[in-house]
């Protein structure tokens, strides 16, 4: 793994960008989040960067919810700044720091679909782990390698057709509402 680089600020952050010829000026547009989400991020340790070359690096949960033969799929997104995102993913959340790939995947149930522990069983051992390198919809130009936790879980009470589930109120999340089918 890539040496953590240290950014004690948000403007400290937008050297470093800078530096590495990293469009940042035109995030939080089109479905991408702004710089100020990616220095939350970071100070919170959710995500850093390293050099040699650039790069953010998440360690994230994805929790795969069958049902009925079907899996629920995240199919989009309604920004903060009134865009739609289009997804194509399972449920995910990034890892907090010491956070174990289970106590995840029941935070990102509790978030993203709004259901609470007890009607949740996750599977304690990973489907998989894997690394994926890709250009961030989140952050365009900033190449980000996501290690990757993909989980099982059994959720009780889900609706058996699309729904859409809030961001928690007051939250100043990026994302306002997400969009769920079973595929």
């Amino acid at each position: 793994m890539h040496e953590p680089v240290r950014v004690g600020s948000l403007s400290e952050l937008q050297e470093w960008l800078t530096r590495h010829g990293i469009p940042y000026d035109a995030w939080g547009r089109d479905g991408s989040k702004p710089v100020t989400s990616l220095w939350r991020e970071i100070a919170s340790g959710e995500s850093w960067l390293s050099e040699d070359p650039p790069l953010r690096q998440v360690a994230v949960v994805s929790v795969r919810i069958e049902a009925d033969g079907k899996q629920l799929t995240e199919v989009g997104q309604l920004m903060a700044t009134g865009a739609v995102r289009e997804r194509n993913s399972p449920p995910t959340e990034k890892l907090k720091p010491g956070e174990t790939a289970v106590a995840g995947a029941l935070r990102c149930v509790a978030e993203e679909l709004r259901v609470e522990a007890r009607y949740v069983k996750v599977s304690a051992e990973p489907v998989s782990t894997t690394v994926e390198q890709v250009d961030s919809p989140s952050y365009p130009g900033l190449p980000t390698r996501y290690l990757l936790h993909t989980v099982a879980a059994d959720v009780s009470g889900l609706p058996t057709s699309a729904f859409a589930t809030d961001e928690a109120s007051g939250s100043d999340a990026a994302v306002l509402t997400h969009h769920w089918e079973w595929h």
